[in-house]
């Protein structure tokens, strides 16, 4: 009975929650809460859910044992939080303007707002997921830009938390500039963004999470699990795959996705040749201005 369970919570797990929290916006919205105001609670549950499950249904035990990353990873935790407020006002004024010459240029909101909410949450999802594919994608294969997303690659297991690690600067080119704005500027209504938002946070926070879910068929849709644990191997080959931060649909599409049914990915994770990356907050933050010196200490190990 224990092991049907544990069966039952691999496969549902991922489904009922993204479901569960879609629900509670819509339930939110229609008890009269404003849109922007339910996102933040919900990303706090779905983080506390995860964290939990890590315990009781582990995919490696070792990964729920501190690596010496707990304090690092925290404090990206805020990061993400301080950076986004900061860019919060440059991303609105920019909203206003290029919004505004759209709107004038093509007489009109460019959004389908008659279009059911469901059918303008997903057209949604696919317009974001689209231009961060591409700006991750972009991290990978730019010398410049991978500096910054090393950063994020360099953590020495998968779990819950180093899901929030990034470079500011990759965060300002990445999560607010290439995913906020273009749903901002084409007009998405609040409560689409809301819903939009939501839905990707909670399976959001299942792609790094150290939770031995069974995907099956949302492994077309989703990428997170054993897809996302692939693009952290040690292997660029195999790193340089399943770009989807949310979902997987995009790299199906563009022939980036890859889940080999042969084997498990691998449980040595981090950069290969890059041995020296810093492991401390700070350290981190400068990694891009010190990328020769770590690359020279790197080769001397």
């Amino acid at each position: 009975m224990l092991e049907l369970a544990r069966t039952v919570l691999a496969v549902s797990l991922v489904p009922v929650s993204v479901a569960g929290g879609v629900g509670a916006v819509l339930w939110a919205m229609d008890s009269g809460v404003a849109p922007e105001m339910v996102v933040f609670p919900i990303s706090l549950a779905s983080l506390l859910l995860v964290a939990i499950m890590e315990r009781i249904l582990p995919y490696r035990r070792d990964w729920n044992r501190s690596h010496g990353d707990l304090r690092t990873d925290a404090l990206y935790y805020v990061t993400q939080i301080f950076v986004g407020g900061l860019l919060a006002p440059v991303l609105g004024i920019l909203t206003i303007i290029i919004g505004g010459w759209l709107s004038a240029s093509f007489g009109g909101s460019l959004w389908p707002v008659h279009w059911p909410i469901f059918a303008q949450v997903v057209l949604a999802s696919v317009v974001r997921e689209f231009f961060d594919y591409w700006a991750h994608r972009s991290m990978h294969h730019y010398d410049w830009l991978w500096r910054l997303h090393a950063t994020h690659h360099s953590a020495q297991r998968v779990y819950w938390l180093n899901a929030t690690r990034a470079h500011p600067g990759e965060i300002a080119y990445r999560f607010c500039i290439v995913w906020v704005l273009p749903l901002a500027v084409l007009g998405v209504p609040e409560h689409v963004l809301a819903l939009t938002t939501v839905a990707a946070i909670v399976a959001d926070v299942f792609q790094h999470a150290n939770i031995a879910i069974r995907l099956g068929p949302l492994s077309w849709i989703f990428s997170i699990g054993n897809l996302h644990r692939w693009h952290h191997s040690r292997d660029r080959h195999e790193a340089n795959t399943n770009y989807g931060n949310v979902y997987i649909f995009w790299d199906a599409i563009f022939g980036t996705r890859y889940l080999p049914s042969d084997r498990e990915p691998p449980g040595q994770v981090g950069i290969e040749g890059l041995d020296a990356f810093p492991s401390g907050f700070f350290a981190q933050w400068l990694s891009p201005f010190r990328w020769a010196q770590i690359k020279r200490d790197s080769s001397g190990r």
